[in-house]
């Protein structure tokens, strides 16, 4: 439910955007970033609002339309139909220089600078007001709206702001009219769906941003490669608001975007067509573009989207969130063998391995052929499955358990009795699944989700649903989700390829945690790969033990290595303790972080190959790298402390690996600061090192 009332529509009309100055004030303003590189421009005419971004002087986007299209306002206001011209009337300027710390993030320490402008912005002409109770108009007041800039060193945002007022108490958003143009030649990666119901999981495919079919909704982030700079267009701060998708609708030449906020579904409380219903005060997302050299400079400043999120409140204790690293059972055989002593053995091997934690996906509740969603399921362990003692056994080995949850049956059950069953089951995080929507009802759901959630110390990770936004700063148990194309789809296609997996680091991780599954080691090379159920697999069939275990196209290094490179505070691992116990290169997942003191990219290229270093909590470095092709990597030591330090090396081998995708070379040596090491990888491979103090 969205968390307004509704506002009776009379007509849908586009915003009149004019704007001129007021009273000695400039209709043209600009806010520049501390390093005094970046510069955003508002300007206004006759063509309405405008705002554009340059980057050393060079124009990265064009100046380019603002605003909304509106359904009529209050009911009963005579001109309710109409958003007249608006004036300059006040502009305020700020700035903030903080740090704030976090356990639960890419780095520990994230410092949050900016320059900020805010443009008050009032109808040139009153409209009629509302009395008190709903009485008639006894006055007239002009609309008032107010766009919000900060230029940050690492990018730029904005977002638009509906003080409390008299005269727009209330609104519904049928439309944005934001867009990014940008030179005819810019090129781009960008993500595509058909409609706004989707799980967000696709490829990414570069191209020219000019010839994107007009027809698709784009997903984010978008990068867009122009005047020597590379920008990555997002959002960040979803709350009460629609999500946002990009259409792409090229004019006068220019690459232009334009957004797309996602509809309500039709319902007696809203206007059909109708994406946002707020009450005064309310404010958008923001609009966020980072700006970097290349791809990997993205990668160090994707801050931004954190920052831009409030922190989480002071009055709920969020201690009982903590990263970790989770056994899984479904997709090696897709549950089709999820029994009590199954899970018991995942258990045991995620204490092995000293992850905390061991995720129980769909089959558990319900009745055996009923396991998801659906007429007379309960949210009740099925029979035979006894979920009191994995939870007992579990808590003896200090591992918690995750339960798969379909969405409709935490609504169906009702979210507060949801959370408050599995707090008394003691389960210490939820998996829910099949959102797949991001208008302003699911995003509020996913909200309640969070907080209730949060009143029972469990743990969210929300699957099938909306990118991130940063909102896991604001609700740490918010501790990942998926809207990313993961291994779970070496089931059914061969989606997921090594030259996939390398555009992934700037795309969707670029955004936040994702819950990709990683660390497969039924490895293959993609030419000698099939999707498991192309080879007989029985998809959700319990009365048969599947002998055909999903694999994983890349090296075994590769895979290990995208364990380390991707971010998410609970990393799942895919595979089973039959595969996983005494291989070769296992010993680099054990006690594995999945979260950063500090992360320092090294190198990389958007779908070719990503060279990482990150530092542990507890002390330790970890060097990742993947490729598509065949190539050498240098590493500089220079992030490593005075004294010697125990380098262990998983990489591929030269001699086996390019015959067979399983072998890795393990080797063992001590370094030291100032030197530097070069690691040769196969196509479609991969290296790891961890570094250790020495004895």
């Amino acid at each position: 439910m969205v968390s307004s009332k509704n506002i009776a529509a009379l007509a849908c009309v586009a915003v009149s955007l004019s704007l001129r100055a007021v009273d000695g004030l400039d209709a043209r303003q600009s806010v520049v970033s501390p390093d005094g590189r970046l510069e955003i421009s508002f300007a206004a005419g006759e063509d309405g609002m405008r705002w554009s971004l340059l980057r050393d002087g060079k124009v990265l986007v064009k100046p380019s339309a603002m605003g909304f299209r509106f359904a009529a306002g209050n009911p009963g206001d005579k001109n309710a139909a109409e958003f007249s011209s608006m004036k300059v009337v006040g502009v305020r300027r700020g700035g903030a220089d903080s740090t704030w710390e976090t356990s639960l993030y890419r780095r520990g320490k994230v410092r949050d600078r900016y320059n900020e402008l805010v443009v008050e912005l009032e109808e040139t002409e009153a409209r009629a007001g509302r009395g008190e109770l709903g009485q008639a108009a006894v006055e007239r007041f002009p609309r008032r709206m107010d766009i919000v800039f900060r230029a940050y060193d690492e990018g730029a945002a904005f977002r638009y702001s509906f003080p409390l007022q008299k005269a727009f108490d209330g609104f519904e958003i049928l439309d944005e009219l934001t867009e990014w143009r940008f030179g005819p030649d810019a090129m781009s990666w960008t993500t595509t769906y058909e409609s706004e119901r989707t799980s967000q999981e696709a490829q990414y495919v570069r191209g020219t941003l000019a010839a994107v079919d007009p027809s698709k909704y784009i997903g984010m982030p978008v990068l867009v490669e122009t005047q020597g700079s590379t920008i990555a267009l997002c959002e960040a701060a979803l709350f009460d608001w629609a999500g946002l998708f990009y259409r792409a609708a090229p004019a006068g030449g220019d690459a232009r975007l334009v957004a797309s906020l996602s509809k309500i579904p039709p319902s007696p409380a809203a206007t059909a067509g109708t994406a946002v219903i707020a009450l005064a005060p309310a404010v958008s997302p923001w609009r966020v573009a980072i700006v970097g050299d290349d791809e990997v400079d993205l990668l160090r400043k994707n801050d931004i989207i954190a920052n831009l999120n409030p922190p989480p409140d002071p009055s709920i204790d969020f201690t009982f969130v903590k990263p970790g690293a989770s056994t899984w059972d479904w997709w090696v055989e897709s549950n089709n063998s999820l029994s009590t002593g199954l899970t018991m053995d995942l258990v045991d091997f995620a204490s092995e391995m000293g992850w905390p934690y061991h995720t129980i996906d769909g089959g558990w509740y319900g009745f055996a052929r009923r396991p998801n969603h659906g007429p007379n399921v309960r949210l009740e362990p099925r029979q035979g499955f006894d979920l009191q003692r994995i939870v007992a056994h579990a808590r003896e080995k200090g591992v918690g358990i995750w339960v798969w949850i379909h969405w409709m049956e935490i609504e169906d059950t009702g979210i507060e009795e949801t959370f408050s069953r599995l707090q008394k089951w003691g389960v210490a995080g939820v998996k829910t699944d099949f959102l797949e929507r991001q208008d302003q009802e699911m995003v509020n759901w996913c909200e309640r989700v969070c907080r209730a959630a949060a009143r029972c110390g469990i743990m969210v990770n929300f699957h099938g649903s909306f990118k991130s936004t940063g909102a896991e700063r604001t609700w740490p148990n918010m501790i990942t989700r998926e809207a990313v194309l993961g291994n779970e789809m070496n089931i059914f296609r061969k989606f997921v390829t090594p030259a996939h997996c390398a555009t992934l680091p700037f795309t969707r991780f670029l955004l936040g945690p994702a819950d990709f599954t990683p660390g497969g080691f039924g490895n293959v090379y993609s030419k000698d790969f099939v999707a498991q159920i192309a080879k007989g697999h029985r998809y959700g069939d319990e009365t048969d033990r599947c002998p055909h275990w999903a694999e994983e196209m890349g090296t075994r290094a590769h895979a290990i290595a995208q364990c380390i490179q991707f971010d998410s505070p609970l990393m799942t691992l895919c595979d089973w303790p039959g595969r996983y116990r005494g291989a070769d290169g296992i010993e680099a997942l054990r006690r594995l972080p999945a979260s950063w003191k500090d992360t320092r990219p090294v190198a990389g290229k958007c779908g070719e190959f990503y060279a990482v270093v990150r530092e542990s909590h507890d002390g330790r470095f970890y060097f990742a790298a993947t490729t598509v092709t065949a190539r050498t990597v240098d590493l500089p030591l220079d992030f490593l402390g005075e004294g010697s330090w125990k380098m262990t090396v998983y990489a591929d081998d030269p001699v086996r690996t390019p015959s067979d995708a399983k072998a890795v070379s393990i080797s063992e040596r001590n370094v030291a600061r100032g030197g530097s090491e070069r690691f040769t990888l196969c196509g479609e491979g991969g290296a790891v090192a961890v570094f250790e103090r020495a004895p």
